[in-house]
């Protein structure tokens, strides 16, 4: 039996009028939301004009929401729309007028705004990003009104006005008669070894074996590839623009040299691409999404060797501002498609790919990213290695593969990836394995050094809410829900540095932000991070953001901070909301900042709601051997904790009383070292918030008792497990500590509970 949300989402996307009135007859379903997805948010991303005609007035007006999970398709149709805008959404709302904006829907948008008398800067603040990243245009409120400048025919509405005058000429073609001659010049082919191209029947189901090397003209084209091709090792030149279509049969063998040019639009099911080496002297200024092999592949593409060199260009039209351009080294999309009951999942394994003085070159509009296997991935990617050195500036590398709904396995970049973006429009990001995954990453490893540089001079400050430059390990984003994806025993060995000047700067070994679960991930390289005129800075030796769940991860990387405004840094997680078990940290973690949260473990334990849940952010059976050096160049002194910096606190409202909730710090183990100026240290805990330090413990609906501090040891020191805590008015009091224990250093190393973590990290 489907569930009332599973229910809601498929009235939704049916545009089910009375599926959805019987479902608001059991409950306000309007007031849904589906993890960052209002009810009505979801209405204009599935065009459901029924359901807006009848209920949208009622539901702008709604502010306060039930939430539930985000179903990963939703995710997926979001990421398509949303492009480059995806980076004001970590985590944050995507309310209707948002997302009216993002599909394009000014008009409509225009009609709709004042009657949400909308008083949220952040609402407004992310109307305005989201335009000008879009067209580099602005947005303006009067009043009651929303003045949107108005943009450029898009691409799309340009072709469109073209059929309709090529239609309107055809017709008038027809009406005078025009006579048509087909002349065909192609000699009969044949059959077995061949020396020319005009042997070749590529319609045919025949079987041919290249006897020389072939050249194939410029702008050559043929629909479909239906034959077999055995290159017995000879070469096969493609001119520039030549195109061989859809491939259905089977290439190997053989060398094949481009321009850059994609050489097929899809590669079928049932089509072979194998022991095929590719070499590419890219010249290529492209529009859209492309790659060197295939658009899409449904078939497999195996124990291919592709060596590029030269310079990719994106550029951007108004149409391509609307949706990212995605590109890839072997193929734009590895695909997946039913054909019958049987669903065929594009393979691509066993190739190696060479980058030798490769330049990315885009527009920002262009929204470009490039992975250096696939763009998309939605099928099966394994066992794929790349080399050499990618160079951009506006446009975002990830080693492997741009964007993740597939597996990702066994794959190794150790390609130097650098971007430097001098562009205010541009938030650069540079990740060794994936950008964005939702589903699954396993097995992989980064080895070279990643660099994500903005250099660009101070903008418009109604611009501050949005801009960062990132770089990570493994991936960008680890974000699901109904299938929630995973990143599971990665490593990254490779150096992490990112720079920014007027931007936020997040870095991390693994994964920037993690909304699905991290497993078995080590970090064995420096993580570097600097941010100017006063900007934040997140760094964390796994992860910058858990909001999902980190286990048995290690970090043995330096982090290195330094900048003139908040930096929020932590040996695993530089922020938690989620749970953090069985991890350790080993690297030492230097931080220079105006003001800093700074954890061996975590730098900020952070707490929130949604509906009636409480997420708390907990670390249970860690252990921190870092040596954490902290210079806090502020008015306000640095919180610093051997496993946590800062525990959060948050009261709600229960209607009888006010309730505190912080989170929780157990069972673990600090044996590191501390050097910090003005700073309130403590071998556990930094500073907590007073209600949570009193009360220490939590009573779960059957009645257990859950403590935020307990069992945790730390090597007698001198100091305290607690630095301090701080009331609700921001006062600091020093306390004596709390759930947790000094002993000697050899009598913590000798602990069961401390020898279990080593054996569940196998060290």
């Amino acid at each position: 039996m489907q569930s009332i949300e599973e229910s809601l989402l498929q009235a939704i996307k049916n545009d089910d009028t009375k599926a959805f009135a019987a479902l608001m007859d059991k409950t306000q379903c309007g007031g849904y939301r589906f993890g960052r997805f209002p009810v009505l948010s979801l209405m204009y991303l599935y065009k459901s004009r029924k359901l807006l005609s009848a209920y949208e007035a009622q539901f702008l007006e709604i502010t306060n929401y039930k939430v539930v999970d985000e179903p990963i398709e939703i995710s997926k149709k979001f990421t398509a729309k949303a492009g480059k805008c995806l980076r004001l959404y970590l985590n944050e709302v995507v309310s209707p007028l948002e997302m009216l904006l993002i599909l394009d829907r000014t008009a409509h948008l225009k009609r709709a705004y004042p009657m949400t008398k909308v008083t949220s800067t952040a609402v407004k603040g992310r109307l305005k990003s989201i335009y000008y990243i879009k067209y580099s245009l602005g947005v303006k409120f009067e009043g009651d009104s929303v003045v949107i400048d108005r943009r450029p025919l898009s691409y799309r509405e340009k072709k469109n006005i073209m059929n309709i005058c090529l239609c309107v000429l055809l017709a008038v073609v027809l009406f005078i008669g025009v006579p048509v001659t087909a002349v065909s010049l192609m000699p009969k082919p044949v059959e077995g070894e061949v020396t020319k191209l005009s042997h070749i029947n590529f319609g045919s189901t025949k079987t041919y074996t290249l006897k020389q090397d072939i050249d194939i003209p410029k702008n050559y084209k043929v629909d479909k590839v239906n034959c077999t091709i055995n290159g017995d090792g000879y070469k096969l030149t493609v001119g520039k623009g030549a195109s061989l279509g859809e491939l259905n049969g089977s290439i190997s063998d053989m060398t094949i040299e481009t321009q850059g040019d994609v050489i097929f639009k899809s590669i079928s099911e049932k089509a072979k691409f194998q022991n095929v080496t590719l070499n590419v002297n890219a010249d290529l200024s492209a529009k859209e999404s492309t790659a060197f092999v295939a658009l899409t592949n449904y078939g497999a593409i195996e124990n291919v060797t592709l060596n590029v060199s030269g310079k990719l260009n994106a550029l951007a039209s108004s149409d391509e501002a609307n949706s990212e351009l995605t590109f890839g080294g072997i193929v734009q999309n590895n695909s997946a498609k039913y054909v019958g009951q049987i669903i065929y999942n594009g393979i691509v394994k066993n190739c190696q790919v060479n980058y030798t003085q490769f330049e990315l070159v885009g527009e920002a509009n262009a929204n470009a990213g490039f992975g250096g296997v696939a763009g998309i991935n939605n099928g099966y990617l394994q066992n794929c290695t790349v080399t050499g050195e990618i160079t951009s500036d506006t446009f975002d590398i990830a080693g492997v593969c741009s964007v993740n709904s597939g597996l990702l396995s066994k794959n190794v970049n150790e390609a130097n990836l650098s971007q430097t973006s001098s562009d205010t429009g541009w938030n650069p990001i540079v990740s060794g394995i994936v950008m964005s995954n939702a589903y699954a990453v396993e097995k992989c490893e980064n080895k070279g050094r990643l660099s994500s540089t903005s250099t660009c001079g101070q903008f418009d400050v109604e611009q501050a809410n949005e801009p960062t430059a990132v770089a990570v390990g493994i991936a960008y984003l680890n974000r699901g829900s109904r299938v929630t994806p995973y990143i599971k025993d990665s490593v990254n060995s490779g150096d992490v540095d990112c720079s920014a000047q007027y931007r936020k700067a997040y870095a991390a070994g693994v994964c920037l932000s993690s909304s699905g679960k991290i497993d078995g991930c080590k970090n064995m390289a420096a993580v570097n991070v600097k941010a100017d005129n006063g900007n934040t800075i997140y760094a964390g030796g796994i992860t910058a953001l858990a909001f999902g769940d980190v286990s048995k991860c290690v970090n043995e990387g330096a982090i290195v901070v330094s900048g003139s405004g908040e930096a929020y840094v932590g040996g695993i997680t530089a922020q938690a909301l989620a749970e953090i078990s069985y991890c350790l940290s080993s690297g030492d973690i230097t931080v220079t900042a105006q003001s800093a949260y700074v954890g061996g473990i975590t730098g900020i334990s952070e707490v929130d709601n949604y509906s009636i849940y409480i997420y708390l952010g907990e670390v249970d059976y860690c252990i921190s051997q870092s040596k954490i050096s902290v210079n806090a160049t502020g008015d306000t002194p640095a919180r610093v904790g051997g496993i946590v910096g800062y525990v959060r606190e948050e009261g709600f409202d229960n209607g009888d009383e006010m309730q505190y909730f912080g989170g929780c710090v157990t069972n673990s183990y600090f044996v590191g070292e501390f050097l910090s100026d003005l700073s309130y240290f403590g071998n556990v805990v930094g500073v907590s918030g007073e209600k949570t330090y009193e009360k220490n413990v939590l009573t779960s609906t059957d009645g257990t008792e859950i403590f935020n501090f307990y069992n945790n040891y730390y090597a007698d020191n001198s100091l305290k497990s607690f630095g301090a805590v701080v009331t609700a008015d921001g006062e600091f009091i020093l306390v004596d500590g709390k759930g947790a224990t000094a002993a000697a250093l050899e009598e913590i190393l000798a602990m069961e509970g401390y020898k279990e973590i080593l054996k569940d990290l196998n060290l």
